[in-house]
Order: C-alpha cells, then sequence, then structure tokens
C-alpha cells in the first residue's frame, strides 16, 4: 500500500474498554497518537467548583471536547508522513460527542459539529469488557452504562462514512497486533 499521507485512525467504544490502554502500547511502538482530551476538561471543571463538568453542563463540555478534537485533527493533517508507521491514533472522534450527548437525552443541534469536513480514514471499536471495566476517579459510569454508551458509540458511527473495526479481546499485543494487520490490508 503506497501511501501519501498518515491515515487517520479513531480508537473508540465505551468507557473502561482500553482505549487509553491501547494508545499507550501504540505510542510506545512509535506511532503517533492523540490522548484523550476529557478527562482534562472534567478536571479544569473541578477548578472551578463542579463536581462531573459533562454532568453539571453537557453542552459546554461538549463545545470544548469539539474544539479540541478538531485542533488534534488539524494538527494531525499536517503532519509529514511517518514510515514505518503511517498512521495516527486519536482517543475518540467527533461523533462521540453526538452518542454521549444522545445518551444524555441532549439535542447536538446547537453544535457547530460538522463531521463531514473532519472523516477519518478508519474507526477502531472497543467493545465493552467487564473482565478490565473499573470504576475510577473521572470514570463514573457503573458497566451498564458503559455498555449503553458503547452502543450509543457503535450506533454514532454507523451512522457516518468511516471504514468500522470491531478489535477483538486479547492481550495488549494481541490487540496492537490484530490493529496493525487490520491497517495494513
Amino acid at each position: 500500500m503506497i501511501m501519501e499521507r498518515n491515515l487517520k485512525v479513531v480508537i473508540t467504544g465505551g468507557p473502561g474498554s482500553g482505549k487509553s490502554s491501547l494508545i499507550a502500547a501504540l505510542k510506545k511502538k512509535g506511532h503517533l497518537c492523540y490522548e484523550e482530551f476529557s478527562r482534562q476538561l472534567i478536571d479544569d471543571g473541578k477548578k472551578r467548583g463542579m463536581e462531573n463538568f459533562f454532568l453539571e453542563n453537557p453542552l459546554a463540555f461538549s463545545k470544548g471536547l469539539i474544539e479540541e478534537r478538531i485542533a488534534q485533527y488539524i494538527a494531525a493533517h499536517s503532519l509529514p508522513l511517518n514510515h514505518p508507521h503511517p498512521w495516527v491514533f486519536f482517543d475518540r472522534g467527533l461523533p462521540d460527542v453526538i452518542a454521549y450527548l444522545n445518551v444524555m437525552g441532549e439535542k447536538s443541534d446547537s453544535l457547530d459539529l460538522n463531521i463531514k469536513n473532519y472523516p477519518y480514514d478508519r474507526v477502531v471499536f472497543l467493545p465493552p469488557w467487564e473482565t478490565i471495566y473499573c470504576k475510577d476517579e473521572q470514570r463514573m459510569e457503573n458497566f451498564e452504562q458503559a455498555r449503553v454508551l458503547s452502543e450509543a458509540l457503535w450506533d454514532a458511527y454507523s451512522k457516518t462514512s468511516f471504514p468500522l473495526f470491531e478489535l477483538n479481546k486479547g492481550t495488549l499485543t494481541e490487540r496492537v497486533d490484530e490493529l496493525e494487520k487490520y491497517l495494513l490490508q
């Protein structure tokens, strides 16, 4: 496969499905990766006295996510081709915002979000995985809520034209190997 630019690849899935661990493993192998920004926004909200910025003001939180994800997309678009790893990975993409708002019962119509202007070359979906799921200071959902979010994410990406691939459960090494094999097809 001859590439003229890096492919933009979103890693998505419900909370606690292994996205951040996968991104960290890809970075360790020399891949270009953009990490999730929502935890930073939650921390910023806490500094302003909010228990959970997303739950207290989902539209303002989502606007912050959109701005950062678009900035990441633009930055990735201008990167030189990275041989031998010609992929740029994003820990979540723009359709994630819509999925989360849908689960909250919020409308995304007021957000300036034209996903077609920011196409991803591939979307890699990590299914819910109860065995590895754990709550933390910022991940407050229980596993059933994480499963509902996962279904909403699958639905949101299914409505795009982006190629969608479900990554199997397995060790981190197995997941990285399967992902790289998929991307080389």
